[in-house]
């Protein structure tokens, strides 16, 4: 059993067998060799067979020295203590000579599931990792809470599809979710995705639902990269309201209210005394009102709009293991139509479609108490029925000691100084 350098190849066919995140794969891997990262693909092999794959970038700091990065990796059965130390004892040895300060390690393991409530439900069993790391002199850097532009988040909101039915699905979400698809689905609304061509519908999305919940969203450059290296493992649905569909249907919505009401009035007159009929009348007469306005509406959209009216878009990853919601947007003055609700049902039915067994609505916070700063983003996605999967955190292991303990003494200066 020996640490080695692995090829893309031999990298590529590990990852795709074997539960891995987005950062793990090939297509990253061009992007941060084209991009200019130093990035190596590494590994232990076992007799020609490969037991662990890792996508490694060097980061420069102080200039000179380099900060080394695991990319929510290594892949590996992180129970097989062999694997694990031969991995980790070449990984410092093959970083000492490119003057690497530090190693950061995210593995991409669950430790505890929890409700949306923060309970935990399942503990998953792999306490034993915390010593192996220990043994190796890394330090567990906390059981963060809450978000970090650079450090990757450790809590993700997870819908298991193993052996489940579109139909299973549905009948697990609350009220809200099936009203809201249903909704959704009735109304002419339609999905399609954007390409490289069309990103910038996709960015004013974000942009806009940025400013609006107050939240540092990526860059432009972050996702029109992903998507030129991903190529169609990188999918971005653009959900729209087809305004001749919705106002059809709006009529015909109307029509049969009339009809309704005109039935009930009838028998009203053959029996004065029908309070049944008589309250059923004022009900469907104020349904009638409402459903007046959508169509005055939709009729208002379809001459300033034109037949398309885009009303949300979102961003996903594919792998073979996942389908991975990383950021999603819509338009505020069309929040009514539902759209988000819709991309989420859309891409739940994809990933059983292709036998993708978890649909990944990605970060939450950790927090769980109501005034969470994604209080709201928690409730929506606990009502698709999904758990929370909270991640072992990140390993911190000094590879050039007195350089680091350098480092570490100018950051405190320069917090001290509040720079």
């Amino acid at each position: 059993m020996e640490f080695t350098e692995l090829t893309i190849e031999e990298f590529n066919h590990f990852t795709r067998n074997n539960f891995s995140h987005f950062t793990q794969t090939e297509e990253n891997y061009r992007l941060k060799t084209d991009g200019g990262t130093e990035t190596y693909l590494v590994g232990v092999k076992h007799e020609d067979a490969v037991r662990a794959a890792c996508l490694v970038t060097l980061t420069p700091v102080m200039k000179v020295m380099k900060y080394a990065y695991t990319n929510r990796g290594p892949v590996m059965d992180y129970s097989d203590k062999k694997v694990f130390d031969t991995f980790f004892t070449g990984l410092k040895q093959f970083l000492k000579p490119k003057n690497v300060l530090h190693l950061r390690v995210d593995p991409y393991e669950v430790i505890n599931e929890r409700n949306h409530e923060g309970e935990i439900t399942k503990d998953m069993g792999n306490r034993y990792i915390f010593e192996y790391f220990k043994e190796h002199g890394f330090r567990h850097d906390g059981f963060s809470v809450g978000f970090d532009p650079v450090i990757q988040i450790r809590w993700h909101s997870i819908l298991d599809l193993s052996n489940k039915t579109p139909e299973d699905v549905l009948n697990d979400m609350d009220s809200l979710r099936k009203r809201n698809i249903k909704k959704a689905e009735k109304h002419g609304l339609g999905i399609k995705f954007l390409d490289l061509d069309d990103i910038d519908v996709f960015r004013k999305f974000m942009k806009d639902t940025s400013e609006m919940k107050e939240f540092v969203d990526r860059d432009d450059e972050y996702y029109i990269s992903r998507k030129k290296y991903f190529k169609d493992n990188v999918l971005i649905p653009l959900v729209y309201v087809d305004l001749e569909s919705y106002n059809e249907t709006t009529q015909k919505d109307m029509d049969k209210l009339k009809k309704n009401i005109e039935k009930a009035q009838n028998a009203v007159e053959k029996d004065p005394a029908n309070e049944k009929q008589q309250k059923k009348i004022i009900n469907l007469s104020e349904q009638l009102s409402n459903i007046e306005d959508k169509l005055k509406e939709g009729k208002a959209l379809l001459e300033k709009y034109g037949k398309e009216l885009p009303v949300a878009s979102s961003y996903y990853f594919v792998t073979p293991h996942e389908v991975v919601y990383l950021a999603g947007g819509s338009d505020n003055d069309f929040r009514h139509f539902a759209g988000s609700y819709l991309i989420q049902w859309k891409m739940i039915n994809y990933a059983i479609e292709n036998n993708i067994d978890i649909y990944n609505f990605y970060g939450i916070s950790g927090d769980f108490t109501p005034k969470a700063e994604d209080a709201g983003v928690v409730q929506f996605k606990k009502g698709f029925n999904a758990k929370v999967n909270e991640y072992i955190g990140d390993f911190i292991q000094p590879i050039n000691k007195p350089a680091y303990l350098l480092y570490q003494s100018l950051n405190k200066v320069r917090q001290k100084l509040g720079r």
